[in-house]
C-alpha cells in the first residue's frame, strides 16, 4: 500500500531516535547530521531502563530535546510499536539504549534501523564496551554504526572509526575525541542508508561481549601492579547505571578513588614498602605503592565504603 512517502533514498526522512545518553548528546548529533541533508527528528524514545540498569539519565534526553519535537518515556518495550507508530518513522537511530529493540519496532520504518556503539565491533558488543577497553588496557577503540538485528550489537557494519587510547585517558577525555569522529561517521552511513546498502557483515570470529563489571572488580588490590590499578579506577566510569572509581584502602583508610595518573617507570621507592602505604601526601594529591612501584591518587574521597 502506498503511505504517501517517498522511495528509499529520496525525499525528506522522518526519523526516531532511541536513546538514554544523558544531555541530549545523541538527539543533538542526528538533528545537527540530519538537518543539511533536508531530514529531520520527528521524535524520541527514552527510557529509564530495566530494574539492574536503572539511570536517571532519561531526565537529561527529556530536559535537552527542544519544544515540538515529541519525546517518550517508556519502560515497556512492548508497548513501543504502537507508541511510535504515529510518527510514520523513515528510519529509526538508536545511541544508548538499554532495552533489546523489539521486532514489531524495527519494522516500522522503511529504512531500517542503525545503531551507534562506542567499540570496534564486532568487538565488545554490549553495555560496557568503553569500560572494558579501559579495563583491558587496550591502546585504541573506536565506534560503529550498524543496523540493528535482533541479537545486541551484531548488525552488519555501516561506518566505523577508529580512536586512540592514551594512558591519562578517562571516559571525559575519550568521549571528547568521539565528538569531532561522529558527525562524518553518521554522514556516511546515512549515505548507505539511502543507497539500500545492507552494510558488511560482521566477522563473528572477533566477536567478544562487553557485560557489566563484578562487584569484586571494584576492590583494589594494592598488590596488582600500578597499571591494573588504573584500569580498576577508570574503568568505573560513572556513566548512567555505572558507578564511578574503585574502592581501596590506603594506611588503613578505606578511599574512593575516581582518577588516577601513571608514575614514570623510572620512579623507585625502597623494597620494603608494603603494597597500600601512602608514600606521600601533598594536599589533595596521594601517591601510593602498588606490587610493582608507586602510582598517584588524583581524586578521592573518604566516604564511607559501600557495598
Amino acid at each position: 500500500m502506498d503511505d504517501g512517502r517517498p522511495a528509499t533514498g529520496s525525499g525528506a526522512w522522518r526519523v526516531v531516535v532511541l536513546t538514554n545518553i544523558p544531555g541530549g548528546r545523541i538527539y543533538s548529533l542526528v538533528d545537527a547530521v540530519l538537518r543539511p541533508l533536508g531530514h529531520r527528528v520527528a521524535g524520541v524514545l527514552t527510557s529509564p531502563g530495566p530494574k539492574r540498569r536503572r539511570s536517571a539519565s532519561y531526565l537529561g534526553v527529556v530536559a535537552a530535546v527542544p519544544p515540538g519535537i515529541d519525546v517518550i518515556v517508556s519502560n515497556h518495550p512492548d508497548r513501543w510499536a504502537a507508541m511510535l507508530a504515529p510518527l510514520r518513522p523513515d528510519l529509526i537511530i538508536c545511541g544508548g539504549m538499554p532495552w533489546r529493540i523489539p521486532p514489531e519496532v524495527l519494522a516500522l520504518p522503511r529504512l531500517g534501523a542503525i545503531n551507534l556503539h562506542p567499540a570496534l565491533l564486532p568487538k565488545y558488543r554490549g553495555p560496557a564496551a568503553i569500560e572494558w577497553a579501559f579495563r583491558n588496557g587496550d591502546r585504541e577503540t573506536g565506534f560503529t554504526i550498524h543496523r540493528i538485528s535482533p541479537e545486541f550489537d551484531t548488525g552488519a557494519i555501516l561506518a566505523q572509526a577508529r580512536i586512540p587510547i592514551d594512558d591519562g585517558d578517562d571516559i571525559d577525555s575519550l568521549v571528547a575525541k568521539f565528538g569531532p569522529v561522529l558527525p562524518g561517521l553518521l554522514g556516511q552511513a546515512l549515505d548507505r542508508v539511502a543507497a539500500g546498502d545492507p552494510g558488511d557483515p560482521q566477522d563473528e570470529t572477533g566477536a567478544t561481549y562487553a557485560g557489566l563489571f563484578e562487584d569484586a572488580w571494584r576492590r583494589i588490590d594494592w598488590t596488582t601492579p600500578a597499571r591494573t590499578v588504573h584500569a580498576q579506577v577508570r574503568s568505573w566510569t560513572g556513566t548512567r547505571d555505572i558507578p564511578k572509581g574503585a574502592w581501596g584502602e590506603v594506611d588503613g583508610e578505606p578511599l574512593l578513588i575516581t582518577r588516577t595518573r601513571l608514575l614514570p617507570t623510572s620512579a623507585t621507592v625502597p623494597g620494603d614498602v608494603p603494597p597500600g602505604t601512602a608514600l606521600c601526601r601533598d594536599g589533595e594529591r596521594v601517591v601510593v605503592q602498588c606490587g610493582d612501584g608507586p602510582i598517584e591518587v588524583v581524586v578521592w574521597d573518604r566516604a564511607e565504603v559501600s557495598g
